[in-house]
C-alpha cells in the first residue's frame, strides 16, 4: 500500500470527496512539486487532457488524498484509515 505521507513528484492522486480545492474526486491530478517552506504541502495540476489543465493548480496535503498511483505501481490503491 502506498502511504499518503510519502507523496512523490509524478504521483497521480485523487482527492477525497468534499476536498477544499473543489475538484471532482474522480479526477486524477499530478503531484508536480513540493511547496517551498511548507512541509507536507504539495502542488498538483490537472492532467494534460483536462480542460482546466492550463489554468489551474492547487496545494494539497496528505489528508486530502484518497488514492495514489505511483509510477512503478500498476493500479490505484485506495487508502484506508488503517494505512500506515
Amino acid at each position: 500500500m502506498v502511504s499518503p505521507r510519502t507523496l512523490e513528484v509524478s504521483d497521480l492522486v485523487r482527492l477525497r470527496p468534499g476536498n477544499p480545492q473543489g475538484t471532482d474526486p474522480r479526477d486524477w491530478l499530478m503531484v508536480v512539486d513540493l511547496v517551498e517552506h511548507l512541509p507536507g504541502v504539495f502542488e498538483v495540476w490537472h492532467q494534460p487532457d483536462h480542460p482546466d489543465h492550463q489554468d489551474w493548480a492547487a496545494a494539497i496535503t496528505a489528508a486530502d488524498v484518497a488514492e495514489i498511483i505511483r509510477a512503478d505501481a500498476d493500479i490505484p490503491e485506495p487508502l484506508t484509515e488503517e494505512s500506515p
